[in-house]
Order: C-alpha cells, then sequence, then structure tokens
C-alpha cells in the first residue's frame, strides 16, 4: 500500500467512526448506520478527485517525476 492510499483509508476511518458511531449510538438502527458507511467516503472520495490535493488527491503526472 502506497503512502497516498493510507492516507485516504485513514480519512475514511475518522469519517466512519464520525458519521456511523453517532448514528448506530442515537438510532441502533442498521439501515441508518448502512447509509453512514457510504456518506464517510464522500469526503475522501472529494479529495482524491482534487488534483490539487497535497495528500491523496488524483496524480495529474507529476509524481512520475519524484520517483
Amino acid at each position: 500500500m502506497n503512502a497516498k492510499t493510507k492516507a485516504a483509508a485513514a480519512s475514511y476511518a475518522r469519517a466512519l467512526v464520525a458519521a456511523a458511531l453517532p448514528v448506530w449510538t442515537a438510532t441502533q438502527d442498521w439501515k441508518a448506520t448502512s447509509h453512514a458507511l457510504w456518506a464517510a467516503a464522500l469526503p475522501v472520495i472529494m479529495r482524491w478527485a482534487n488534483p490539487a490535493d497535497p495528500n491523496f488527491g488524483r496524480d495529474n503526472g507529476s509524481e512520475k517525476n519524484h520517483q
């Protein structure tokens, strides 16, 4: 796993805890909690889609020059 993938996974894990845990605690409804699971991925996907994001944004080929 490369550094960008690890950063994305850590970001998703933080968002997952922040979204799913309160929903489950408040409702104890699996359906609502499952919606929180996919909703937690949205910020990570948005950051990945942004090529200007320095942590794990999509490459525009510039990383090839750094290897």
